[in-house]
């Protein structure tokens, strides 16, 4: 064998050689972080975050007498706001619904009821357009299941309840010389939900989905179903009222038309 042939054949070994070499020379530190228990103090990559000064949810505490890490605020203190600025000026009117949001100072407005604790006869705030709107949506969505969509107790659910659900077209929800006539405690009945006489809940509150806003905005919508059932076509505005009108007069006609077509079928089509 001539030296060329010799040395051709030893370069393959010595590179794979060399090779294992290299990976075993980077596969023995790396065993050293993982895998094998130890008692000595563990390699610190990057110290200033394993050795934050904080603590940490349900952590102890030497400084506190309890031991604990999780603070309760200073009896008397409330939130303020997202922003320590107070102004009434257009810009600012996001920052001012959250801040009373948070302080919930307005008894009327955030819990129903006056200064007394009494339930207030009518919701502090005017209601519009958007808001009837918006609590149409919203009773569509969370109370129609029981009450039906027109709050009469004819929802898919409330049909087949164990016992009878409330029915909002009751006179009962509409004397204000009774509390369950009130707008204070429909807007009650909406966030906490209703206790029956034996302690148990009848049924449930929805605070968790309606916040005050939205809450007083099913309680105008009520009132709109319930003034829609009372009302009569001299109650609806003169251009709504030619509509209906119309309307009335198409339907009455049809049915007309309807019944006499049934009637000649019945009769063999005699005239």
């Amino acid at each position: 064998m001539t030296t060329t042939q010799h040395t051709t054949l030893r370069h393959p070994l010595r590179a794979t050689a060399l090779g294992l070499a290299l990976a075993m020379g980077t596969i023995v530190p790396l065993s050293g972080c993982r895998g094998e228990r130890s008692d000595n103090t563990p390699r610190q990559f990057f110290p200033d975050l394993d050795d934050q000064m904080k603590w940490k949810p349900q952590g102890k505490s030497e400084f506190f007498a309890d031991g604990r890490t999780m603070r309760l605020p200073v009896p008397g203190t409330v939130a303020f706001g997202r922003t320590s600025q107070v102004s009434d000026q257009p810009w600012a009117e996001t920052y001012m619904t959250q801040r009373a949001a948070l302080l919930r100072e307005d008894d009327a407005f955030f819990r129903g009821v006056d200064e007394t604790g009494a339930y207030l006869a009518r919701m502090p705030v005017a209601p519009s357009r958007a808001m009837i709107e918006r609590g149409m949506e919203r009773f569509d969505i969370y109370c129609s299941a029981c009450h039906g969509y027109e709050g009469d107790a004819k929802g898919t659910v409330g049909a087949r309840w164990s016992y009878p659900v409330a029915n909002f077209h009751d006179p009962k929800y509409r004397d204000l010389a009774q509390n369950t006539g009130k707008d204070g405690y429909l807007f009650h009945v909406v966030r906490n939900g209703v206790i029956g006489g034996d302690g148990k809940q009848k049924m449930p509150g929805y605070a968790h989905a309606l916040n005050e806003q939205d809450a007083w905005a099913v309680v105008a919508y009520l009132r709109a179903l319930q003034n829609a059932r009372l009302a009569t076509l001299e109650d609806v505005p003169t251009t709504e009222r030619e509509i209906l009108q119309r309307q009335r007069a198409s339907a009455g006609q049809t049915a007309t038309t309807a019944d006499a077509t049934s009637h000649s079928a019945t009769n063999g089509g005699a005239k």
